[in-house]
C-alpha cells in the first residue's frame, strides 16, 4: 500500500550550536532534530583542530595528550544538506615532513549520499565506511587530492548515520629521500536524532537508544505528518503594536535567532511502501536475498580494502626497514673500528710535547757554546792555559785509554770512573756516542750531570774547540786602540762559529729524551719486529727522543707485517690510513724543510768566508795605489 505525504519543513545550511530553543522560536518538527558528534584520535598531542560550518562558523577543540579531539553536542537539522569542513594539524616532525590535512564532507538528505573530499599526503590512503555496510577507499593524486562518493543505508534524514574515515599520510624524509608512513588518524561522525522533553519549552535530548534498528530507514516517526500539518496550519506570528509618541510601529517580520542560520519552506514528498508481508517472511523473498547479495558484496570490498590497505602497509614497511638496514650497514662499513687508525693515533700523542722539550734544550747546548766562544769569566775556557790544563785532565780521568799511541800512554791514563769501559774513546767516537744512539740521555734544561752529557759535550768541544789565545787573557788588552781591528775580527769568528754551534744545537736537541707518554706503545711496535723488551728500550730509550719517536712513525711501523695485514679492511679505514700517513709525512718535510735552511745558512757563511780570502789582497793593493 502507498502512501504520499507532503509537509512543510524547516531548513537549516549550517550547524546550530547547542542550545535550547527559545519559545518564540518557530516550532520544529521532532524528525528534523539531530545532534552531532566529531571525534578522532592520531593527531599530535594538544594539537588543535578547526571545523567549518556554514557562515562564520568555526568550532576549535584541543587534543588531549594521547591526540584524541572530540566535538560534541552540534545540533543540526537533519533534512537540510551539510556542509562540514574539518583541518587537522600537522603531522610532521623534525625528519619527516607530511602536508596538512583536509576533509570536506557533505551530508544530503535528499540524495542520501555522503561526500568527502579534500588533501591528505600525496600518494596516502583514506578508507571511509558509512553505517557499517558501505566502505570505499582512495588513493590520493600527487597533489594530495581525494573525492569519495557514497550512499547511505540508513535513514540519513532522520538523523541517524555513523560514518568513519580512516587516513594514513605518508611523509617525506630526507637523504635519502623516500616516504615514511605516520600515525593513522581515524576520524568518526555520529548524528542521533533528539526527542523533545517538553513541549511548552522547546528543548530536546537525545533519545535512550540512540542505535537504529534494522527496518528503522523503511521507517517514518509517527509523528512526522501530523507535526508537518500542525507547522502548516500555524498562523504567522507578528509582533505586538506598540504606541510609541502617538504612533503605532509597523509590524515586523520575525528574524532568525541565529544569525548565521537561513530560514525558509519546501516541500518534502515521502513516498512510503508498506509491505503485506509478514517480516517473518521477509529473508525468503527477494528483497531479503538481495539483501544477502548486498552483503557479501559490501564483504567482499570490505575486505579488498582491509588487503590493499595492508599491503600498502606492508610495503610501506618494508621500505623503510630496508632504508634503515642499508643506513645501519654503511655506518657499520664505513665506521668500523680500526686498530690501525688507533695506532697512528696513540703513537704520535707525545710528538708535540718531545719537540717543545728539544727546542729548549737546543737554546741551552747554543749558550754553552756561545759563553765557551766569548770567553765568558769564571768559566772552564777564560784562559788559555787554564782551559787546556782541565781538557787534559778530563781526558785522563775519562776517556784515556791505555792501548792507544802503541801503549805509550799506559800509566799516563787514570781513569777515575766506576765503569771505565764506558768512557773510552767517547770524546772522540761520534759514531758510538752521536750517530748511533735515537735516543740520548740528556736534559740541558736541568741540574743534573748525566754520562750521555758529558760525553756528548766533550766530543763536540773536541770538534769544534779553538784555544781562546787572543791575548785577552786579562781582559784589557783587547780593548786598546790599536787591538779595534783584532776584536771586531773576533767577534766576527765568533759569528760564524756559533753559526756552526747552531747546527750541532739542534742535532743534540733533536736525540734529547722526551716524555713517556707514548714510551709503552713505541715499545710495543719495536717488540712486534722481534725484539725483546730491555733491546727495544735500548734501541729507543726509555723516554724516545724526537728524532726516536719520528723513526717509528716513519720506517718501524711500516717493517710491522700486522701494518700491511691490516690493510684488509674497509676502504673508508684504508683512506683513513693513508690521511695519517699523509700527516706524519708532513711533519717529516717540514723537518726536512729546517733542515734545508740550517744548510742554506752555512753554505752562504762558507761562501762569504772564501771570498774574504780572495777580497783581502785586493783591499791591501788598492790601499797601497792609493798612498
Amino acid at each position: 500500500m502507498n502512501k504520499i505525504m507532503r509537509s512543510g519543513a524547516i531548513l537549516a545550511s549550517a550547524l546550530m550550536m547547542l542550545a535550547p530553543v527559545s519559545s518564540n522560536a518557530t516550532p520544529l518538527p521532532d524528525y528534523q532534530q539531530a545532534t552531532l558528534m566529531i571525534s578522532g584520535l592520531g593527531i599530535p598531542p594538544l594539537s588543535e583542530v578547526k571545523l567549518l560550518a556554514g557562515k562564520k562558523q568555526e568550532l576549535v577543540s584541543k587534543a588531549d595528550k594521547d591526540g584524541r579531539f572530540t566535538f560534541s553536542g552540534l545540533q543540526y537539522y537533519s533534512y537540510a544538506p551539510l556542509e562540514l569542513s574539518l583541518y587537522l594539524p600537522e603531522q610532521s616532525t623534525e625528519t619527516i615532513r607530511v602536508k596538512r590535512t583536509l576533509v570536506d564532507i557533505i551530508y544530503n538528505p535528499s540524495g542520501s549520499y555522503m561526500e568527502f573530499k579534500g588533501n591528505i599526503a600525496p600518494q596516502s590512503t583514506i578508507a571511509v565506511n558509512v553505517d557499517g555496510q558501505r566502505a570505499t577507499s582512495r588513493i590520493s593524486n600527487e597533489k594530495g587530492e581525494f573525492e569519495i562518493l557514497e550512499s547511505t543505508p540508513l535513514g540519513l534524514s532522520d538523523g541517524t548515520s555513523v560514518a568513519s574515515i580512516n587516513i594514513s599520510n605518508l611523509g617525506e624524509a630526507c637523504c635519502p629521500k623516500m616516504r615514511v608512513p605516520v600515525m593513522p588518524v581515524q576520524i568518526s561522525f555520529s548524528s542521533i536524532p533528539l526527542k523533545k522533553t517538553d513541549e511548552t519549552q522547546g528543548g530536546y535530548k537525545e533519545p535512550e537508544n540512540a542505535k537504529p534498528t534494522k527496518s528503522r530507514y523503511l521507517q517514518v516517526p509517527e509523528n512526522a505528518k501530523e507535526d508537518a500539518k500542525q507547522y502548516n496550519a500555524a498562523p504567522q506570528q507578528t509582533l505586538p503594536i506598540e504606541k510609541n509618541g502617538g504612533k503605532e510601529s509597523q509590524e515586523k517580520e520575525k528574524k532568525s535567532p541565529a544569525p548565521y542560520m537561513v530560514l525558509g519552506e519546501s516541500e518534502i514528498e515521502l513516498n512510503i511502501d508498506v509491505p503485506t508481508a509478514t517480516m517473518a517472511n521477509f529473508e525468503a523473498t527477494w528483497v531479503g536475498g538481495y539483501k544477502k547479495l548486498t552483503d557479501e558484496v559490501r564483504a567482499a570490498i570490505v575486505g579488498r580494502a582491509m588487503m590493499i590497505g595492508a599491503f600498502i602497509d606492508g610495503r610501506s614497511e618494508l621500505a623503510s626497514l630496508s632504508v634503515i638496514q642499508r643506513l645501519n650497514a654503511g655506518s657499520i662499513k664505513n665506521y668500523h673500528v680500526s686498530d690501525q687508525i688507533c695506532r697512528f693515533g696513540t703513537l704520535s700523542r707525545s710528538i708535540a710535547e718531545t719537540q717543545e722539550r728539544a727546542d729548549a734544550n737546543k737554546l741551552v747546548f747554543s749558550k754553552l757554546f756561545l759563553d765557551r766562544n766569548a770567553q765568558q769569566k769564571n768559566l772552564l775556557y777564560t784562559e788559555a792555559t787554564m782551559a787546556l790544563n782541565n781538557i787534559l785532565d778530563d781526558f785522563k780521568s775519562k776517556y784515556c785509554m791505555d792501548t792507544d799511541a802503541n801503549g805509550g800512554l799506559e800509566g799516563y791514563c787514570n781513569s777515575i770512573m766506576a765503569n771505565p769501559d764506558e768512557f773510552y774513546g767517547k770524546d772522540i767516537d761520534y759514531t758510538r756516542v752521536f750517530d748511533t744512539p735515537l735516543t740520548l740521555n740528556v736534559d740541558f734544561t736541568d741540574n743534573s750531570l748525566t754520562n750521555d752529557e758529558q760525553a756528548v759535550m766533550a766530543l763536540f768541544h773536541n770538534i769544534s774547540y779553538m784555544s781562546p789565545n787572543y791575548g785577552t787573557e786579562d781582559g784589557k788588552q783587547i780593548v786598546k786602540p790599536d787591538k779595534s781591528d783584532d776584536l771586531q775580527n773576533m767577534h766576527q769568528m765568533n759569528a760564524v762559529r756559533q753559526l756552526v754551534a747552531n747546527t750541532f744545537a739542534n742535532q743534540v736537541a733533536l736525540k734529547a729524551k722526551g716524555n713517556n707518554k707514548s714510551a709503552t706503545y713505541m715499545h710495543n711496535v719495536i717488540k712486534g719486529l722481534g725484539l725483546s723488551d730491555a733491546d727495544a728500550k735500548k734501541l729507543i730509550g726509555e723516554n724516545p727522543s724526537y728524532n726516536a719517536q719520528m723513526e717509528v712513525l716513519t720506517k718501524k711501523i711500516y717493517q710491522d707485517p700486522e701494518f700491511y695485514v691490516n690493510l684488509y679492511d674497509t676502504p673508508q679505514n684504508v683512506d683513513r690510513q693513508k690521511v695519517a700517513m699523509l700527516a706524519i709525512q708532513l711533519m717529516q718535510e717540514r723537518d726536512l724543510l729546517e733542515t734545508y735552511r740550517r744548510k742554506e745558512m752555512l753554505l752562504s757563511e762558507l761562501l762569504e768566508m772564501k771570498l774574504r780570502q780572495k777580497q783581502t789582497p785586493i783591499d791591501r793593493a788598492a790601499a797601497s795605489a792609493d798612498e
